[in-house]
């Protein structure tokens, strides 16, 4: 405090103001890092390693994983605060979305077009969507019926795992 305010004021304003000596404030000035500041030095940079080797993806819970694999005694508290004052913030991974089309082909045309069915199993249509599950990604196909809209087949299977 009295090194901001000593910009505008008398440093000796400043610790008469705050009750500290003179001598006191620069020999605070000029003493070295604590034990507990050098630590911190020496684990930021083993968090910025271990942050850099994994793309930026890593969040403090894993940074801190990988820091007690190597043998280093530390809490994720600690970890998550020097990270948040040293700006580390792990990247958030990009929500999947699957692609049903191949890029650059224009959609084929629509071949039942003012059509209208007089009757049943005259035109089908169907669709196929992607569900998310736990166990990693479904794809359900429907064909329907276009005059009586009902379901006339449907099927789903696994289309892939979620990594």
């Amino acid at each position: 405090m009295i090194k901001k305010l000593s910009v505008d004021f008398e440093v000796k304003a400043c610790c008469e103001a705050l009750r500290v000596s003179r001598s006191w404030f620069y020999r605070w000035q000029q003493a070295e890092p604590s034990r507990r500041e050098k630590e911190n030095a020496q684990l930021v940079e083993q968090i910025k390693e271990v942050f850099a080797a994994n793309k930026s993806r890593y969040g403090s819970p894993r940074v801190t994983r990988e820091l007690r694999q190597q043998g280093l005694q530390c809490g994720e508290k600690r970890i998550a605060r020097l990270m948040r004052q040293n700006k580390l913030v792990a990247r958030a991974k990009k929500a999947f979305r699957p692609r049903t089309t191949v890029a650059g082909r224009s959609a084929a045309p629509n071949l039942i077009k003012g059509l209208e069915p007089t009757g049943v199993n005259q035109i089908w249509v169907s669709d196929i969507t992607y569900i998310a599950t736990l166990e990693g990604w479904l794809y359900l196909a429907v064909i329907l019926d276009l005059f009586s809209r009902k379901v006339v087949g449907w099927n789903w299977e696994r289309a892939w795992k979620q990594t």
